[in-house]
């Protein structure tokens, strides 16, 4: 018995949704081994998260917002929920890490990291490019 794949092929707009997230923490992850590394050399922290931080968000960015641009109108679905329920996770796993003593409570690059995060899932959802049409639409 062979098993299709062609029935488990996601909508443009859904694969936009989980890339948004699975990269997010396909990056925190890179993260983990990178601030590691800052303490075995005992490097300083604040200031050598930057050097993470910023090449890989501009990947981040420029990945996700190429893969959004791909996504036609009329590919664009209902949402799925279960993204949403990462970002909730995602958000509690950071607040645990400013809870916890140490070192990682003050790296404000996870902090930004998420925020940029919030703003393409969030974007997945509302459709942020075209915020001004879909209001016009509505008051009809």
């Amino acid at each position: 018995m062979q098993l299709s794949l062609k029935r488990y092929k996601l909508q443009p707009h859904h694969n936009y949704q989980l890339e948004v997230v699975l990269l997010f923490v396909f990056g925190f992850f890179l993260y983990i081994p990178y601030h590691l590394l800052l303490e075995e050399y005992r490097l300083e922290a604040q200031t050598w998260q930057w050097y993470f931080f910023w090449p890989w968000m501009i990947f981040y960015v420029l990945y996700t917002f190429n893969t959004r641009r791909k996504i036609k109108p009329s590919e664009r679905t209902a949402p799925l929920k279960r993204p949403l329920a990462h970002w909730i996770i995602l958000g509690i796993a950071l607040t645990a890490l400013h809870l916890e003593p140490g070192n990682l409570q003050q790296l404000q690059s996870l902090d930004l990291m998420f925020a940029i995060f919030s703003l393409f899932l969030a974007d997945s959802y509302w459709d942020f490019k075209n915020i001004y049409d879909t209001s016009l639409d509505s008051s009809r």
